[in-house]
């Protein structure tokens, strides 16, 4: 049982939380206007798209180099993807599932760095299972129940919040039942496998840890030119991918990440970046994830380098002052077109930004239907297609997942990685 006193500083730290949430104006379509340049319009000296081949061998190249140089800078080169150690693990309330843990090492030598992966199989297997991919905030061993032992863990690396188990329900009650990991039993009971990990394992989420080892990954490349953490979050997905798709027990073909916050971002990132992956959640990831970073609304560009500027390359902070004329994250979104991308939203979550996510999403739709897909089917912020190729979901309250935001992340991941051909 908790104390008394944090039972009571959770409830005095949430009150005001949950009342800022529920008298957040809601977000307005009218104040946000569309995306500035329309997709297919010429990019500098790149004439407009007509086809979709235009898109995928002209335009989609130029249009990941722009990210690179304007938001995320370079992808940093972390090594072959080596899983140097699996074992077994006897976990309590996950239902049928089997979990295993995995260490992950990327590259050789003394540049070589390691991270843990935890697996989550369905206990009755009767095929490859599809498989979802998560960046977590608080590590793996927040994400299980009763936060067991035998899960390796780096408390130094963890975010300051994660490391006392007392803060766990305080985090819950302010941010969701499932903001520290998913419904482990429910999602394998349906046939799912979970792959989920703690990226600052790699790239610590701290204003100096993170930029340190920034340096390191990337020896003698000048701070102006680094790869920011999203960048090497974002890979991550990528190396985890490379380990789990030789296992038969699931099905490379049918493969989504998911993301949410900061996690939200690099998940896009990813996707745009590598075809491997079918479909991608990005909940709640805001700036310089799926809202349109010239939106009016929500947080600025310098608020987000200001406090996290080593998430990106050193060029998105000049964007404060000097915004890009061509470049926005529906182009981002667009880059993973034709696959299936589902954007969540807290209609109480005005930092996010819903309203610019909804206008990237629009503004992304043109190059979904170059595929012959619908792309974006909802014509308001209220509607929910989780058959569409692009899905647009939102519900009240403020930032954090819930257990009502993981039923439509099923819904949506059903129709992607399941029903559709």
């Amino acid at each position: 049982m908790l104390p008394r006193t944090t039972v009571l500083l959770a409830v005095l730290l949430a009150i005001p939380v949950m009342v800022l949430a529920g008298c957040a104006s809601r977000p307005d379509l009218a104040v946000v206007p569309p995306a500035r340049v329309p997709v297919l319009a010429a990019f500098g000296t790149d004439p407009e798209v007509k086809t979709a081949t235009d898109w995928t061998e002209r335009r989609a190249p130029l249009l990941r180099q722009a990210f690179v140089d304007q938001v995320y800078g370079p992808l940093p080169t972390l090594g072959a993807a080596v899983v140097e150690q699996r074992q077994t693990l006897q976990v309590e309330d996950v239902g049928q599932a089997v979990i295993e843990q995995w260490r992950i090492r990327l590259g050789e030598g003394a540049a070589a760095r390691r991270y843990h992966l935890v697996l989550a199989l369905p206990g009755k297997v009767t095929g490859p299972a599809p498989l979802i991919i998560l960046e977590l905030f608080c590590g793996n061993r927040a994400a299980l129940p009763g936060r067991p032992e035998s899960v390796a863990e780096n408390r130094d690396l963890l975010p300051s919040p994660c490391r006392n188990p007392a803060v766990d329900p305080l985090a819950k009650l302010i941010f969701g039942r499932r903001i520290n990991g998913p419904p482990i039993a429910e999602m394998t009971d349906k046939g799912y496998a979970l792959a989920f990990f703690y990226p600052g394992e790699v790239a610590p989420d701290d204003p100096e840890l993170g930029p340190a080892a920034l340096a390191a990954l990337q020896p003698g490349v000048a701070p102006e030119k680094r790869g920011g953490a999203l960048a090497v979050w974002s890979q991550m997905f990528g190396k985890s991918l490379d380990v789990l798709a030789a296992d038969p027990r699931l099905d490379p073909a049918r493969v989504a990440i998911w993301g949410h916050s900061r996690h939200g971002k690099a998940a896009l990132l990813a996707a745009a970046f590598d075809p491997r992956f079918a479909a991608v959640i990005s909940h709640q990831s805001g700036r310089g994830g799926a809202s349109l970073t010239h939106s009016p609304a929500g947080e600025t560009v310098k608020q987000i380098t200001d406090a996290y500027g080593y998430w990106f390359g050193a060029a998105f902070a000049r964007q404060a002052v000097a915004p890009s004329i061509d470049l926005d994250q529906h182009q981002l979104i667009a880059l993973i077109a034709p696959r299936s991308v589902m954007i969540g939203n807290g209609m109480g979550d005005a930092w996010s930004d819903p309203a610019g996510a909804f206008r990237a999403a629009e503004a992304a739709t043109p190059v979904y239907r170059l595929f012959g897909s619908a792309g974006l089917t909802a014509g308001d912020m209220e509607t929910f297609d989780p058959r569409a190729d692009l899905a647009f979901y939102s519900r009240g309250g403020g930032h954090g997942v819930r257990t009502e935001d993981w039923a439509a992340f099923e819904q949506f991941l059903d129709h992607a990685l399941i029903a559709r051909p």
